[in-house]
């Protein structure tokens, strides 16, 4: 069996992580293409059978995977229809097609890559059809697919993993671009679709099985995305927790108060006075010290310090080497290398590098208790988490600068100190604070003196 992972285009709704591979984008620290990757190896599949089409910031991929020997990298064909045209004659009867930016539960990949139907293809429960790809389904055949369509046509998602033979990928290769099969009035983009030629496939009297995942899949698409996926994901971690786990090397301080169960790495410390409210899962070489409250689900990436009564609230997934200090609370996601050692109130993705200047603060409460819009290339969204910040790579923020509910920052931009952030900023952006300054003459008379 032949595994084909493909890694997506550009995708402009992901900003302020848009110039990421949303197959790179870590779920639990480790980048999702990894997890993919580390399964099938897991699982019995050569790495030679392992072909990746690298598509958007093939650099990216190819940093993450050179390690792996063997795996075929394939950045030299123009799209995926042409990629998986090349590699057609040296593919087996049976194929495993994964698209990189979903993220999954591992049960649910065996199902699929177990399932012994000639053509199979993963679903999970529908939610927002109008916003999938999506099939109609009966007795476990799959009978269509449609794009983004109302919800009486369809009754599950596509969840980005297929099992299909040969036949059916000839298909595939050989289908038009868009959807042929279509309600009337739908608009879709001509681009290429998978389910497009397993429609033809289908209308020629072949029939494709529905495997249904058990648990939640992710597509990363919007920034959000990536705060559902880590907790998602985090929650299913600690379920499996049942008694703590204390690496022989680690220490906890006689004076931390510890309620709930914790997994501790090597050369870990969790020193005078902590709190521990929930479970907690800490990596290898990181100091929790002095006062640092910790509440909920937590994970911290390694080489990272809580100290000096910084305060997580879970569920929070902390990224490698980064800094909580004097008083800085968080919740969300951070990536690595994060810093925010002052006075701070954050709630969202904060993305790899960036500097939490002291007194920070996002404002995630409307007035109205409603869901901050995000106008995102012409459509309006207002998922689940909404209202968190979310700022890219490398961006500095100013002392005091307040975020509105639901800004998002670019990557590589500074902001001028005592901003409110009213809007969205740019990448490689420089806001800077206009002020009216009024003097007038003061002293000591005005007291009467």
């Amino acid at each position: 069996m032949k595994v084909i992972l493909l890694c997506s285009d550009y995708e402009e709704k992901l900003f302020p992580y848009d110039k990421w591979q949303p197959a790179c984008l870590e779920v639990l620290n480790v980048s999702n293409i990894i997890h993919q990757v580390d399964f099938f190896i897991k699982n019995g599949i050569n790495p030679k059978d392992i072909h990746v089409f690298l598509g958007h910031q093939p650099k990216q991929v190819t940093h993450l995977l050179w390690k792996y020997s063997g795996i075929q990298l394939h950045g030299n064909f123009n799209d995926s229809r042409s990629f998986l045209a090349g590699i057609y004659p040296s593919l087996d009867e049976k194929t495993v097609i994964v698209k990189s930016d979903y993220v999954f539960v591992n049960e649910d990949l065996k199902k699929i890559l177990h399932h012994n139907a000639e053509d199979s293809v993963l679903l999970t429960e529908k939610k927002e059809s109008t916003e999938a790809i999506c099939a109609n389904v009966e007795n476990d055949d799959i009978q269509y697919f449609l794009g983004h369509p109302r919800d009486h046509y369809v009754t599950h998602q596509v969840a980005g993993v297929y099992c299909l033979s040969k036949a059916a990928l000839q298909y595939i290769i050989h289908s038009s671009d868009g959807f042929e099969k279509r309600i009337s009035g739908s608009m879709i983009p001509d681009s290429f679709f998978i389910e497009n030629g397993l429609n033809q496939y289908l209308d020629d009297g072949s029939q494709i099985k529905c495997k249904l995942a058990e648990n939640e899949v992710f597509q990363l698409r919007f920034p959000w995305d990536i705060l559902n996926a880590n907790v998602y994901h985090l929650d299913l971690l600690v379920k499996q927790m049942t008694e703590n786990d204390i690496s022989p090397s680690a220490k906890i301080d006689k004076t931390a108060s510890i309620h709930g169960v914790i997994k501790i790495g090597e050369h870990s410390y969790v020193g005078k006075n902590v709190v521990v409210n929930g479970n907690l899962i800490v990596g290898d070489h990181v100091v929790i010290d002095n006062g640092a409250i910790l509440n909920g689900n937590i994970l911290i990436g390694d080489h990272s310090y809580v100290k000096d009564y910084a305060k997580l609230e879970g569920p929070t997934v902390i990224g490698k080497e980064n800094k909580f200090g004097h008083n800085a609370e968080f919740k969300g996601v951070s990536m690595k290398g994060v810093s925010a050692v002052h006075y701070s109130e954050m709630f969202g993705v904060i993305g790899r590098y960036v500097d939490i200047a002291a007194a920070c603060v996002a404002g995630i409460l409307r007035f109205n208790d409603t869901k901050q819009p995000h106008n995102m290339t012409g459509r309006i969204y207002t998922p689940e988490h909404s209202n968190a910040i979310f700022i890219g790579d490398y961006t500095r923020t100013g002392i005091n600068n307040v975020f509105f509910p639901g800004v998002k920052v670019g990557s590589n931009s500074a902001l001028y100190p005592g901003l409110n952030v009213e809007k969205d900023v740019a990448h490689e952006t420089l806001v800077i604070k206009k002020q009216e300054i009024i003097e007038n003459r003061w002293d000591a008379k005005r007291y009467g003196w």
